[in-house]
């Protein structure tokens, strides 16, 4: 019985020691097995990041708009910038107070980390020679740049963990709960060195590896920096980054357990950027890219890599040449009559339906805007603020020519037919004839225009009375279906396709903020809805409709578009703004040829007869030399007081390109927008888009 037992126990010994064997075996030689992956979590710190690159935002010659440059900058080891963080201390007090009183504690926890306290104490002593400031700066800067980011996000965490569905302070009340929680939240961060400050130039780095050459915990790391070389120029339309933060990073993370969900390197850490505006925003998951990791085992041996993942390029359409000549033509007091006046201006390639230029003013320099945040939200002028696309106004007597459009295409008028513009004053409650209220004549009298006050001659004149009537013989959802067929009511700018870029499915579509304008009676609205969908325009009101006033309000873009579309000979396409968006296919507007010639006649008359409205501006223009023919319409506005010159220039070719020009505060058209109308069609001549 004896030896039975015996033999049974050693049988067992043996099978221990077999299995241990196995076990040691197996672990050493698959580095992915369970236990493998629970010694790399534990060693969290044998882990290295390689940062992504994100990508360049292109114009369409493919000069660099915003890119990404290498720098160096001076990091720090979490392991010791926490300790400058009274959070971390209190934390740790806390989770030991049971054990023993709390001075007891304190002393045991300082006694702990003092070597690692000296560390620290030497790294922000260095760092103060170093930049020339005190000890309590560096270490401030240390507590904002660094621990408050990392105890954010652990906050955030721990919130989305405990109580996502309340606030963190009505399901944990306790301050000092909270931090608990929180330091139970592992992340990379904590494990990696965190940028303190950026090193100027070559000399700065050399000086401050000499400095830290023997100092624990410091390193010199290459980063990169978003910088915009043309500083100001088209700055609304391309955006810029912020530093990312908890919210950020919403996508990824499971809202039951706060866990950090897919994969790791879609997460933003600390010191990555995310678009705020713009391109940058509306492409944020294509030009991000991925960060890639080296991990090793505790031999030091690599048992995973992850490549990076660069970001993608994204081309726009626009052409930063251009956009400079018109932003410096601004800007220059010398040339624009409205010198510091917001200003609106869309540029479009008919045939391609390219926007060639985009321009809000005023801007503001994309470098800074990190910086000069609040200074820029202060602004009365609202330099942020897409005035092409996310701002509408009365369109004034540019919406004419789509007047007499609908007009002569519901046969409500024929080209021929005069529309009295007697020299006195309308009924009441009509609008007024600008030639009557300035000189005290209207278009009737015979030697104003030959033919009378015609279709041709009251866009050449700018008639309010021709159109105001005109207007009241449209039924109003007849009216109201001709504005939204020509673009006016609904989004002006083609959205992105996220397909063409390539971009993540799980990633929410991101689209540019558009306003769609108004095209109704007694509302507010301007969502982008169908055209059923929209409330009618009052029959009253058509009146004013009929002049570009009243409720009717549009962007610089849907005139440009407009316009576009009368170029095209009645088909509307909306405009795109990057590349690889897919051409809009268009809607025909079935015009009629003579309906298009009796507004080709009118508009440039605008331009090339005595008594156009714009006729000053272009007499001497030498555009009809270069093989350039002009079509114009004039816009003013009062309350508020706004110009417009819209219109299309096209050569002998049919390179044809549409505009919009809107300058706020401006009181004539011709006079005070008709200028850069002019200069900015020499400009696209100078370019080649009218060659």
């Amino acid at each position: 019985m004896y030896n039975r037992r015996l033999k049974i126990f050693a049988f067992l010994c043996v099978l221990f020691t077999v299995v241990c064997i196995v076990r040691l075996g197996y672990i050493q030689l698959y580095s992915y097995s369970a236990w493998q992956s629970q010694l790399e979590k534990i060693r969290t710190g044998a882990s290295k990041v390689l940062p992504a690159l994100r990508g360049k935002i292109l114009d369409r010659n493919g000069k660099v708009l915003a890119a990404d440059e290498a720098r160096f900058a001076l990091c720090i080891d979490y392991k010791y910038t926490r300790l400058a963080d009274e959070r971390f201390w209190q934390v740790q007090i806390l989770r030991n107070i049971g054990e023993m009183d709390a001075e007891t504690v304190g002393e045991k926890i300082r006694a702990k980390y003092a070597e690692d306290f000296n560390s620290l104490n030497q790294i922000i002593f260095r760092c103060a020679q170093f930049r020339n400031q005190t000890f309590e700066q560096v270490k401030t800067q240390i507590n904002e740049q660094i621990n408050d980011p990392i105890w954010q996000l652990r906050l955030y965490l721990a919130w989305k963990r405990k109580c996502p569905r309340e606030k963190f302070e009505t399901a944990v009340p306790d301050e000092r709960n909270r931090l608990v929680l929180a330091s139970q939240v592992d992340i990379a961060e904590m494990h990696q060195s965190q940028e303190l400050f950026q090193l100027d130039d070559d000399d700065e780095v050399l000086a401050a590896q000499l400095k830290f050459l023997d100092t624990p915990g410091v390193e010199i790391q290459p980063m990169a920096e978003r910088v915009y070389p043309y500083q100001n120029l088209a700055s609304q339309l391309i955006g810029w980054v912020r530093p990312a933060g908890p919210a950020d990073n919403d996508n990824f993370i499971e809202e039951e357990s706060g866990d950090l969900a897919g994969d790791w390197s879609e997460r933003y850490m600390n010191g990555d950027v995310t678009g705020v505006s713009g391109v940058e925003y509306v492409c944020e998951s294509f030009l991000r890219g991925r960060r890639g990791r080296i991990v090793y085992n505790i031999d030091n041996e690599v048992v995973r890599k992850t490549e990076t993942v660069y970001g993608g390029d994204v081309k726009l359409t626009i052409d930063i040449d251009l956009q400079g000549k018109i932003e410096n033509w601004l800007d220059n007091k010398n040339l624009n009559p409205q010198f510091g006046q917001p200003a609106a201006i869309a540029v479009i390639d008919v045939n391609s339906t390219d926007i060639l230029a985009y321009v809000s003013l005023p801007d503001f320099d994309l470098n800074r805007a990190r910086y000069d945040y609040s200074k820029l939200l202060a602004d009365k002028n609202k330099p942020t603020l897409d005035r092409v696309i996310n701002k509408h106004y009365p369109p004034g007597s540019s919406a004419k020519p789509i007047i007499l459009a609908a007009g002569l295409a519901e046969q409500r008028i024929t080209p021929g037919e005069v529309i009295s513009c007697p020299s006195a004053p309308p009924p009441k409650g009509w609008p007024r004839c600008w030639i009557e209220r300035t000189y005290g004549y209207g278009h009737d009298e015979p030697w104003a225009y030959e033919g009378g006050n015609k279709a041709r001659n009251a866009i050449r004149g700018s008639c309010n009375i021709y159109f105001s009537r005109l207007a009241t013989r449209i039924p109003p959802q007849n009216l109201q279906g001709w504005l939204y067929n020509f673009g006016f009511g609904r989004t002006a700018l083609l959205i992105t396709d996220k397909n063409i870029l390539n971009a993540d499915p799980s990633i929410a579509v991101r689209s540019f903020s558009q306003t769609a304008g108004i095209i109704s009676s007694n509302t507010i609205s301007d969502d982008d809805v169908s055209l059923y969908d929209r409330p009618p325009i009052d029959p009253a009101e058509r009146r004013f409709f009929g002049i570009g006033q009243g409720n009717l309000r549009a962007t610089a873009l849907q005139v440009a578009n407009a316009f576009a579309a009368l170029a095209r000979e009645g088909v509307f396409k909306r405009a795109r703004i990057i590349e690889t968006d897919p051409v809009d296919y268009g809607q025909k507007l079935d015009l009629g040829t003579d309906t298009i010639a009796t507004i080709f006649d009118g508009m440039r008359a605008v331009v090339s007869e005595q008594g156009g409205t714009g006729y000053n501006q272009f007499a001497n223009s030498g555009f009809d030399e270069k093989g350039i023919k002009v079509f114009g319409k004039t816009g003013s506005t009062e309350k508020p007081y706004n110009a417009w010159f819209a219109g299309f220039a096209k050569n002998s070719e049919g390179k044809t390109i549409a505009f919009a020009v809107l300058i706020e505060g401006g009181q004539h058209g011709g006079s005070d927008a008709g200028p850069i109308a002019r200069d900015l069609i020499g400009f696209c001549y100078e370019l080649g888009y009218l060659k």
